[in-house]
């Protein structure tokens, strides 16, 4: 029973001090220093710098997305942690010089709790707004620009396949995909890589190998790859299969200097992930790993740092 209070007690504190976060501008760093670091990685608790020695906490809270564009960093974070009504989502922006996070500065505010990645796209912040079925985009100084919607609007709660829970967004060789999860499906549907045009239509979709995938990454010869989550494995377009797990989901792919970083999840309810444990996997190229560390929780997105 003490443990039980215990564990609700620290997630208590999580939740005041994120929501202090959010109403006073300012972003919980711990470490600015990451030479030597190769990746950061985005968990329901905190941003960690990684690489194939060793791990590191940068930053307090609830991250997912993340990109860089030259000397910036951007992050979405969830400051309302399990309430996802709150719309206490924002999106920050992090200097990079010299191996050193400095200048923190939060430049949206107001976003649902439920968004997933975030990159620059055509010099633009492109979040996915999962929730509401969109794309929101801003100017890398945070003002607004406009939404794209795809797809039909479906509500979170749709079982009918009309919700297909876009979690991943890519600039691919030119044109943008969305990852369609497809986990709300009525019965096990496969998810599905959505192509679209210039003005963000959907021009085309197509079924991949894998139920409840997340990311959208090419690797250094244009692969393209994705995490299989449900199966615990990671794919590529070439049929190249990496298993990692039999018990723990994929989510969150980087490549750096012949490594592949994944992440890997234990799968709940959302109003819980913030106490599931998860990793961080380093694999060479051929899929033999070299390093795994523990996270407090499960990783959501990576950034290659070199």
């Amino acid at each position: 029973m003490q443990q039980v209070f215990d564990k609700d007690v620290r997630r208590a504190i999580r939740v005041s001090l994120a929501r202090e976060s959010y109403s006073q501008g300012t972003v919980r760093i711990a470490c600015s220093d990451l030479r030597g670091f190769w990746w950061l990685v985005t968990t329901h608790r905190g941003l960690f710098a990684v690489s194939p020695d060793g791990i590191e906490l940068v930053s307090h809270g609830w991250y997912f997305g993340i990109d860089r564009r030259e000397q910036h960093i951007y992050l979405y974070e969830n400051c309302g942690l399990r309430d996802r009504t709150a719309n206490v989502g924002r999106i920050i922006r992090l200097s990079w010089e010299g191996e050193q996070l400095s200048d923190p500065r939060v430049l949206v505010t107001g976003l649902h709790g439920n968004a997933h990645q975030l990159k620059v796209i055509n010099n633009l912040l492109c979040l996915v707004d999962t929730a509401n079925q969109r794309i929101q985009r801003f100017t890398l100084d945070g003002t607004p620009v406009d939404i794209k919607m795809p797809l039909p609007l479906a509500p979170p709660t749709d079982t009918s396949g009309g919700y297909h829970h876009i979690n991943s967004l890519a600039q691919v060789d030119g044109r943008i995909a969305l990852l369609l999860h497809n986990g709300k499906a009525p019965s096990p549907r496969k998810s599905e890589l959505a192509w679209l045009d210039s003005n963000w239509n959907l021009a085309s979709r197509h079924f991949i190998d894998g139920f409840m995938c997340h990311d959208i990454v090419q690797d250094g010869e244009g692969t393209l790859w994705h995490s299989a989550s449900a199966s615990g494995e990671v794919i590529n377009d070439k049929g190249q299969r990496l298993k990692l797990s039999d018990s723990l989901m994929t989510r969150a792919l980087a490549f750096c200097q012949g490594h592949l970083l994944v992440g890997l999840s234990s799968f709940g309810e959302r109003q819980i992930r913030d106490g599931l444990a998860g990793e961080i996997a380093v694999l060479d190229l051929e899929g033999k790993e070299k390093a795994r560390f523990d996270v407090p929780a499960g990783p959501a997105d990576a950034l290659t740092l070199l």
